[in-house]
């Protein structure tokens, strides 16, 4: 045991040593990993986590909602907008997000006109309506109506003559029913007395009564009174006419949405701002948005839309491929492209599947009503532009307004509206624009007629662009599936419907009807998972990858079916539907981890900042294999175990500190803001152990060191590629496989990045916590469970290096059987016993011959080869040809011959070197093929080739082998001097091997092992040195 660990702690000084005196490389090691980091932290200062505020959703209403509620949804939340304030429809007991449109205005101003009547009689009231005015304004203007009829509802006039001028009540009523005609009444100037009692105009001018003693009855009254009270009672009459009722209309129709919407709406200019403005009382911003979208311009793409065609079945081709053309418009024809294009198909076309699609169609039924309303401005129009160009009562109230009297008493009625007499006559304004008096409004009644007619052309045309029947039927499921890829085809399928429980061929429902939609797997979301197995913060508010059932139309259709079944049934009222997103809570939003910082950066960039070491490891490793100093240092003694397991230590070592500072940078730069960087620091040298071993591995199938560093770097990193393919197929990875592939440790390590980055997303954080537990719902592999198939690939690698090993050696080496491990003596060892062992062969008379020197009586062989034979692979060379020789104690013994004779191969054999072709040798009764191990325990030799560390100096060579022979500290201080001297190389002690000449390296060669190869026996030093150890010992040279 002492001496394995004197082995250990001479490797490791070994080791250490080189690794020394090669600086640069040892920086190179330490700070090319950390260069790397310091990019990835650069990387992160310019990704910082950004802090997202609460998400509130405007709710999406479906088509049992209304068809303007549905539309509304489907264009104003388009983008699916995260609102920091809670949207009015998450209030209890409201539903609507678009009071503000100019189309919730138009409802609440004429909600009165439009309950319990449908739009095309609203329309024809509208119509009539005017007419009427207008007919008044000529009655007004020319013909006598009733009295009554011209006051307020709450006139006092009728009042004012019986309490204060006493007149008498019959009187009064009378004058109510009489019929008076009020141009000429309102064109008398002065005193009233003049006309009613004087004379000076016909009173049958200004007032018919019915009869003539109600004449002469008003009459005797009025002139009974004084001039004052007449003039009193003119004034009265004044302020209780009624012609402020169309006054204020026109007031409100000045504060309208009609008229605030032809200050900003111009569908010739702007057609999808006209129309977000309009539906939504907002601009929606196609380019700020929950999904990523190029930017457009809407408002030169929608006037070429409109200017490019004027007949429908034009506009609509060019309509669509401006949609489909337009990268942000794109998105907004996704949308819309099922009530544009798209076909539903159901089966089976049976009587009651008839009625529940036809039921179900209502909501298309109502785009059609829209259309014909829409259609009906043609006729409409411009009846409404003639009563506001030239109509005489219009004309009557624009002379009106500009007498000061008047509008100064329209003013007073108006006090508090937020009204003057000012707006209503701009609004009414029919002159040229450029002479519009200065201070008033910019706009007038034209241009709420402008935006009007635009409004109605637009929506004409675009419903006509719709296939507003929807349904199309198929006898069989099979015809259904055949139809829905043809039109897939022509990017015309919504869905499928396939009724399960109809009655053939009647038209009565079930209690409950059951179906099914099928839609295009692109369009819905998956149906194999329900939730995520990984959660990181962030609402699931993206309209394309998160609300597929909405954005897809399967939400909407369902809803049509549901209230189609409904009113097939009979159910009434029918109850609208509106979808509404639950709230999300403020987060701390960091891209960075998820997508590039630790998930697939962190593997790939430690694959790369470790390369290096990998191929340098594999280099020195495998160049001592090449050098043979690796099987110099095992025939000098050196346990193979000790021999990988210094390299572990030494390989681990810079690793070690670099994966110290990466711990640091990680964590101090952000990049790992919450985890413990102590287990951050565990998990890198869980893979540096592994890396290491795995270096091991690849170096057992290398001779070559610089080819052996080529591929190495190359197998290290090709290992890091199978991470990306599983990080692809996580989902449908299950945790047996995730171990299975683990067993490349570069794998292991990429799912301990996903399971650091999911903590980091979450902002917990790996600890020593939660070591155990995987971020994932329902998903075994933790993080600890990639540090523990780290450390396991690490021992298995290690297994499969030294099986490998033993059994493949390689150039050099005596091979094992396969089944080494399972034999007694690889776990136990061989002994020999000295006096019971008498290998001596060329004493057995049948190898006697009289080619064969007798063998000296009374000695003893040390070394006996029998029938060696030698064939090298490589050109089928024979080197050694049926040797048989012994070997004595205490003699020297040397091979003479030419070059080529073999004497170097024999000598390779009898240590280990090379294996041979048949015949064996024992060397102390132990037989090479299966006791080399033991042999080399009691072995020592000096190659002809140079076995040399080129940046040991000569002292460290003599005290590294002799240490490695089992002398003690104080052993080697006291024949360091003398060896070295023996050899002539004191004045070079201090010089590296890689300095000294090809003579004095020889000369180094003999001092760690004697006897020498290549030399001739003359000089004396080594002559001497040779007879000096021989005692009890067996030399042997060649």
């Amino acid at each position: 045991m002492a001496l394995l660990m004197t082995q250990f702690t001479l490797l490791l000084w070994k080791n250490f040593t080189l690794r020394r005196r090669q600086k640069v490389r040892l920086l190179v090691e330490i700070l090319w990993p950390l260069f790397l980091f310091i990019i990835l932290v650069g990387v992160r200062t310019t990704n910082k986590p950004v802090f997202k505020s609460q998400c509130h959703y405007p709710n999406k209403a479906m088509p049992s909602a209304g068809v303007l509620p549905w539309l509304q949804g489907i264009i104003c939340n388009l983008d699916n907008p995260c609102l920091e304030y809670p949207t009015p429809g998450e209030a209890p007991g409201q539903v609507n997000n678009f009071n503000n449109s100019v189309v919730a205005g138009f409802l609440i101003e004429f909600q009165d006109m439009l309950v319990n009547r449908s739009f095309l009689s609203n329309v024809g009231m509208l119509v009539n309506d005017l007419d009427q005015w207008d007919a008044v304004s000529s009655n007004i203007n020319g013909q006598s109506v009733p009295l009554r009829s011209l006051l307020n509802d709450d006139e006092n006039f009728s009042v004012y003559l019986r309490d204060e001028l006493s007149v008498p009540p019959p009187v009064v009523q009378s004058l109510m029913k009489a019929n008076v005609t009020i141009n000429p009444m309102m064109a008398v100037a002065g005193d009233p007395r003049s006309v009613l009692c004087e004379g000076t105009a016909p009173l049958d001018e200004f007032i018919q009564f019915q009869s003539q003693a109600e004449k002469e009855a008003f009459v005797n009254v009025s002139c009974s009174l004084e001039p004052q009270q007449l003039r009193e009672g003119q004034r009265m009459f004044l302020q209780n006419l009624d012609q402020t009722k169309l006054l204020t209309m026109f007031a409100r129709l000045q504060q309208s949405a009609a008229f605030q919407a032809a200050r900003s709406l111009d569908f010739r200019a702007n057609m999808m701002g006209s129309i977000n403005l309009m539906l939504c009382g907002k601009t929606v911003d196609f380019n700020s948005t929950n999904a990523t979208r190029p930017r457009i311009d809407a408002r030169e793409t929608t006037a070429s839309v409109w200017n490019s065609s004027t007949n429908s079945s034009g506009f609509c081709e060019t309509l669509i491929t401006t949609l489909e053309e337009t990268p942000g418009l794109r998105y907004l024809w996704g949308a819309l492209r099922p009530l544009v294009q798209g076909k539903v198909l159901y089966t089976p076309d049976t009587p009651a599947a008839r009625l529940l699609v036809t039921q179900a169609n209502a909501t298309f039924n109502a785009l059609a009503t829209l259309k014909e309303l829409s259609d009906s401005w043609e006729e409409v129009g411009p009846r409404i532009w003639t009563f506001l160009n030239s109509s005489s009562i219009v004309e009557q109230l624009r002379v009106s307004l500009e007498n000061p009297v008047f509008a100064a008493f329209l003013d007073q009625q108006l006090n508090g509206t937020g009204l003057t007499s000012a707006l209503i006559a701009g609004f009414l304004y029919n002159g040229p624009p450029e002479e519009r008096p200065p201070g008033g409004p910019q706009s007038d009644w034209r241009d709420v007629y402008r935006a009007a007619g635009q409004a109605a052309a637009m929506f004409s045309q675009l419903l006509g662009c719709l296939d507003l029947n929807k349904f199309e039927p198929a006898s069989t499921e099979q015809q259904l599936v055949s139809r829905a890829l043809d039109l897939l085809e022509e990017e015309r399928f919504w869905a499928g419907v396939v009724f399960e429980n109809l009655p053939p061929n009647t038209t009565r429902l079930p209690a409950y009807v059951k179906y099914t939609i099928r839609m295009d797997i692109d369009e819905v979301e998956r149906t194999d998972e329900v939730k995520r197995r990984s959660w990181s913060p962030g609402a699931k508010d993206n309209i394309f990858n998160d609300l597929r059932y909405i954005w897809g139309g399967f939400a909407y259709l369902q809803d049509m079916l549901d209230s189609g079944v409904a009113r097939a049934h009979g159910s009434t009222p029918l109850v609208g539907v509106y979808a509404q997103q639950m709230p999300y809570p403020c987060y701390v939003n960091d891209g960075f981890i998820g997508s590039i910082g630790v998930t697939l950066s962190l593997p790939l960039l430690m694959t790369l900042a470790w390369i290096f070491s990998v191929a340098l490891i594999v280099k020195g490793i495998v160049q001592e294999k090449e050098a043979r100093l690796k099987e110099t240092m095992r025939i000098m003694g050196l346990r193979t175990s000790i021999h990988w397991l210094t390299w572990a230590f030494s390989s681990m070592l810079p690793l070690a500190v670099s994966a110290a500072l990466l711990a640091v940078l990680l964590k101090y730069g952000s990049v790992l803001y919450y985890s413990d960087p102590t287990l951050v620091f565990v998990f890198l040298l869980a893979f540096c152990t592994a890396t290491v071993t795995q270096c091991f591995l690849i170096s057992v199938f290398f001779s070559k060191a610089n080819l052996a560093a080529a591929c190495a770097g190359l197998v290290y990193f090709v290992l890091y590629l199978p991470y990306v393919l599983c990080y692809a197929w996580k989902d449908s990875m299950r945790f047996g496989a995730k171990v299975a592939v683990s067993l490349l440790s570069c794998v292991a390590f990429g799912y301990g990045c996903e399971n650091l980055s999911k903590y980091e997303e979450q902002g917990l954080g790996i600890q020593w916590s939660n070591i155990a537990q995987s971020p994932e719902e329902g998903t075994r592999y933790s993080f600890l469970v990639s540090i523990l198939m780290m450390l396991l690939d690490a021992l298995l690698y290690w297994t499969l290096t030294c099986y490998i090993e033993n059994v493949f050696p390689g150039q050099y080496g005596i091979p094992k059987p396969w089944y080494f491990l399972v034999t007694r003596s690889y776990w136990c060892g061989t002994t020999a016993a000295a006096s019971t062992v008498h290998p001596d062969t060329l004493k057995n008379p049948g190898v006697q011959n009289g080619y064969l020197e007798k063998p000296p009586p009374d000695m003893k062989a040390g070394v006996s080869i029998q029938n060696l034979v030698k064939i090298y692979k490589t050109g089928k060379k024979l080197a050694v040809d049926g040797l048989s020789v012994d070997f004595y104690e205490n003699q020297i013994t040397s091979f003479l011959g030419h070059n080529g004779a073999g004497k170097t191969t024999t000598m390779s054999i009898l240590t280990g070197l090379f294996p041979p072709t048949s015949g064996t040798a024992l060397i102390h009764g132990l037989d090479i093929h299966t006791d080399m191990d033991a042999i080399r325990k009691h072995l020592g030799m000096c190659p002809q080739h140079n076995v040399l560390f080129n940046d040991l100096t000569v002292e460290e060579h003599v005290y590294f082998y002799a240490r490695l022979k089992g002398l003690s500290r104080a052993e080697v201080a006291a024949e360091m001097d003398q060896m070295i001297a023996d050899v002539g190389l004191p004045h070079k002690r201090k010089d590296l091997s890689k300095n000294l000449s090809g003579g004095m390296q020889r000369k180094l060669s003999v001092a760690i092992a004697f006897p020498t190869a290549g030399w001739t026996p003359r000089p004396p030093g080594i002559w001497e040195l040779l007879l000096k150890y021989k005692q009890g010992r067996v030399a042997g040279g060649g």
